[in-house]
């Protein structure tokens, strides 16, 4: 609800309200409202109020990736705005027939600013441009890009109420948005060690704020806050929790393996007394020997095309943009103790886990193929054969955008969960699967090292530099001034997660950060056991990229049944 609140749109309602009955209304404006997700309520109320709109889309979203992006290509404010742009003329005309007549005209693809420019220059004015698009809004408020009425008809991945308890006609009954910390310099490291230290001073200064206010009751919360700023990030939520006197202590057992972006996996200090959000994560991976595997989307809303991966570990909001994730199991409900609902051992142990697929899915399934024999874990992995799907993906793209996913019954029920199944071994043993046979060169040493074994392990440090492509189109990389490697090949960038392929995943994490508020340093050298590992692991993502772009190849293209 936030973004109603964006300026240019509380002026078009001012405007609205200042011409009455009768008027025109033209504003240049962040042109996201067209088709964002949020303002399905602005578009109906703009459908009740004018007799006609009328949409000239400049586009030049930077907030995209991909071929979109590309598409989306200038802005024409330039460096001065990441947003799109449109420019819209709304009419009140008491004498116009009943209804609103809606026109929309895209400027086009992949223009420069200059071009859009120039085109604004010649047309002079609306007039200027022909093949306006008729708009006829659909039940949810779309106007561009609207969603299809056979995605309405499959069966959901999961709702609102299925979580609540209200509804079972969903496949998962449980999911949750990944891991929000708020403060991810203090939480995330991939130093073990370093991210213990962290968590050290972030919890004595906690100590401190809360003794401050003990042996001080004249002091208000946001006073002592203002005072215990060293090695702590407050948020509202920390603020809250300080009001309640809630009472925390380090606990190195705390740290857990992390996936924090697609291949990238770290260390997190998961103290729930300091996440700003865990949402359900609790009930997914209640404890350090929770046993899960959760198929990770993209939240509704997201710019970038869709994607899906898989984790059995806890899970970032940032995992796949703005996570919503879908477990294979669910664990109890946390503790009510007040003392003990936000630590990280909150659950009871003793409980078994709960099964997340629904009977009602598992019976739908078994009806539909005419085969008792399909069990849970199938339907799991043909979920996870279904979302890679391009058909799926291509014929449903402005569906996925707006919503969560809904799961259509393939002819082939069998080729989709016995590809889920490869794909999701393949993609959480990344770190332990095969490697590409990449070639390990040394451009500045004399003699180079006859092997990997041989070489000197400070040679594969990463610095505070990243690691950079060479000249020859992706297909080598320097990983320093010493080592590259080369014969990367062009499939290795064909599978995509949340905008990247995993390589480019990999050279966006793996270089030495230093937080320039706190200090804090991030080096993902501390991830290795030994400096030479890391040549181990790009082999390894490369691997998963070139057998995922396989099996995803090999995926029939039919994905609904007659």
């Amino acid at each position: 609800k936030n973004t109603l609140y964006d300026t240019y749109k509380m002026a078009i309602r001012w405007a609205s309200d200042r011409i009455e009955e009768q008027g025109i209304i033209a504003f240049v404006t962040n042109g996201s409202w067209v088709d964002g997700n949020t303002d399905a309520g602005i578009r109906a109320c703009l459908a009740q109020e004018f007799s006609s709109v009328h949409v000239l889309h400049l586009r030049g979203d930077a907030r995209t990736s991909g071929e979109r992006r590309r598409a989306e290509a200038g802005n024409v404010f330039g460096s001065g705005s990441r947003t799109p742009v449109a420019i819209t003329i709304f009419v009140k005309n008491p004498k116009a027939n009943k209804g609103c007549e809606i026109e929309y005209r895209d400027i086009g693809d992949y223009l420069t600013s200059e071009e859009k420019l120039k085109t604004l220059s010649e047309k002079e004015s609306i007039s200027g441009f022909t093949d306006w698009d008729k708009i006829t809004p659909d039940k949810h408020h779309d106007w561009i890009e609207q969603r299809s009425d056979a995605f309405a008809k499959f069966i959901p991945l999961g709702t609102k109420e299925a979580k609540a308890g209200r509804a079972d006609n969903t496949i998962f009954e449980l999911y949750s948005r990944g891991l929000a910390t708020g403060k991810d310099v203090y939480i995330y490291n991939f130093s073990h060690n370093i991210c213990a230290e962290n968590a050290k001073q972030m919890t004595q200064s906690y100590h401190n704020a809360l003794k401050e206010l003990e042996e001080n009751p004249e002091l208000t919360e946001e006073e002592v806050v203002r005072k215990n700023t060293s090695g702590i990030k407050w948020d509202r939520e920390l603020e809250n929790k300080l009001k309640r006197r809630k009472k925390t202590e380090f606990d190195e057992s705390y740290i857990r393996n992390t996936a924090y972006r697609p291949y990238v996996a770290t260390n997190c200090y998961a103290d729930y007394t300091f996440v700003q959000m865990k949402y359900q994560i609790d009930r997914i991976f209640p404890d350090r020997t929770s046993e899960n595997s959760v198929i990770c989307v993209p939240g509704i809303g997201s710019k970038k095309p869709f994607s899906v991966i898989i984790t059995d570990t806890k899970p970032d909001l940032g995992l796949n943009n703005a996570a919503q994730c879908f477990p294979r199991y669910q664990y109890p409900k946390p503790s009510d103790t007040p003392d003990l609902s936000d630590l990280l051992l909150d659950v009871d142990e003793s409980s078994d886990r709960i099964d997340n697929i629904s009977d009602t899915a598992l019976k739908a399934f078994q009806e539909c193929y005419s085969d008792d024999s399909i069990s849970k874990d199938d339907i799991f992995y043909y979920v996870y054969g279904i979302l890679h799907s391009p058909s799926y993906r291509k014929q449903f793209a402005n569906d996925l955008s707006k919503m969560l996913p809904r799961i259509p019954y393939a002819p082939d029920f069998t080729a989709f969960a016995e590809a889920g199944y490869k794909l999701a071994e393949l993609h959480l043993n990344y770190e332990t699967c095969e490697q590409y046979p990449l070639t390990v060169e040394y451009p500045n040493i004399t003699p180079p090292p006859a092997n990997l074994d041989d070489a000197d392990p400070n040679l594969f440090l990463l610095t505070d530099k990243q690691m950079r492509y060479g000249p020859d189109m992706k297909r080598s990389l320097g990983i320093n001034t010493h080592v590259r490697l080369t014969g990367i090949p062009e499939d290795a960038y064909r599978y995509v997660v949340n905008g990247r392929s995993p390589l480019e995943w990999f050279i966006d994490r793996y270089y030495i950060k230093t937080d320039k508020d706190s200090g804090i340093v991030n080096d993902p050298n501390g991830w290795f056991e030994d400096p030479r590992d890391l040549v181990a692991a790009i082999k390894r993502i490369v691997y998963v990229s070139v057998e995922s772009a396989r099996i995803i190849d090999g995926l029939p293209e039919e994905i609904t049944l007659e």
